[in-house]
């Protein structure tokens, strides 16, 4: 974040000499008050690109074994322009190399899950997913698990076989669906 205001000053500084280095070669009277301008303008840009573009450089890093599946668009009122354009700005994707199945529970696959939001730290859910019925829990340091391997005091959650995370999970590692 603090790199980014340096970058926009930068920017901002950048783009208003320019404009001075281009009225000195050409003799331009240009107003005195269109050089400040002009630098806020190109502080604005600038900050407006990098907020956009975080989400596609967040993604162009990630391993192919992490898949994104599904993105949160932000609209705010102090960046008007974001409810014509909307700006993602938290996405989940799913680490498949973590991915577990058990044979004994065929419609159950364990996943990590990574929830991505700009300028906050990474985290990472591991989650146990019924392909079956379009479930899935959050297992944490108090969960408790039974013999099998299914957790006694989790709270499942319904969302569905159609729920991207759900859908993602199961298309790859479900018994099911790899047959």
């Amino acid at each position: 974040m603090f790199l980014g205001y340096i970058g926009a000053i930068a920017g901002g500084i950048g783009l208003a000499a320019m404009l001075l280095i281009v009225s000195k070669l050409f003799r331009l009277k240009l107003p005195r008050w269109m050089y400040p301008a002009v630098g806020g303008l190109g502080m604005i840009l600038l900050t407006v690109h990098i907020e956009y573009s975080w989400y596609d450089q967040v993604r162009s890093n990630l391993p192919e074994e992490i898949e994104v599946v599904q993105t949160f668009d932000y609209s705010v009122f102090y960046q008007p322009w974001t409810y014509l354009i909307p700006r993602v700005n938290r996405f989940v994707a799913i680490d498949h190399t973590t991915a577990r199945t058990n044979p004994d529970l065929e419609n159950m696959v364990l996943v990590d899950v990574i929830l991505m939001e700009r300028f906050s730290p990474a985290l990472i859910a591991t989650n146990i997913i019924n392909c079956q019925d379009g479930e899935r829990v959050l297992l944490g340091d108090d969960t408790e698990l039974d013999e099998n391997g299914m957790p006694v005091n989790g709270d499942w959650i319904a969302a569905g076989l159609d729920d991207p995370l759900i859908a993602a999970a199961c298309a790859r590692h479900s018994p099911q669906t790899s047959s």
